[in-house]
């Protein structure tokens, strides 16, 4: 994928958030409390909801992003970045591409 066509397949938080949601579904939902398979969609919260015991799993929990307050797009353009060239992308030119202040995140 082309720098051009990432543009126009997550042009905004939103396409990116429906992409990693049908990955997730296409994986499966497990939940974390009593491992059952059966999920609903939750809109209103961006989450699944166990149709068993009702335990909510968020569109980031067991990701490398679960714990992160960055959004799910500047997630998706770092891995684009880092993606695009063969020798890869240092750490201060993907702070610097992705106008972030802190090193330490990056």
């Amino acid at each position: 994928m082309t720098i051009l066509k990432f543009a126009e397949e997550f042009p905004d938080e939103k396409s990116c958030r429906a992409h990693m949601r049908k990955a997730r579904e296409k994986e499966g939902i497990v939940c974390k409390k009593c491992k059952g398979k059966k999920h609903y969609w939750l809109k209103a919260k961006w989450a699944w909801q166990c149709a068993e015991c009702n335990f909510r799993t968020s569109l980031r929990s067991g990701t490398m992003m679960e714990n992160s307050n960055l959004r799910i797009r500047t997630w998706y353009l770092a891995m684009a970045f880092m993606s695009f060239t063969k020798k890869g992308i240092s750490a201060t030119e993907l702070q610097r591409q992705l106008d972030h202040s802190r090193y330490q995140t990056i």
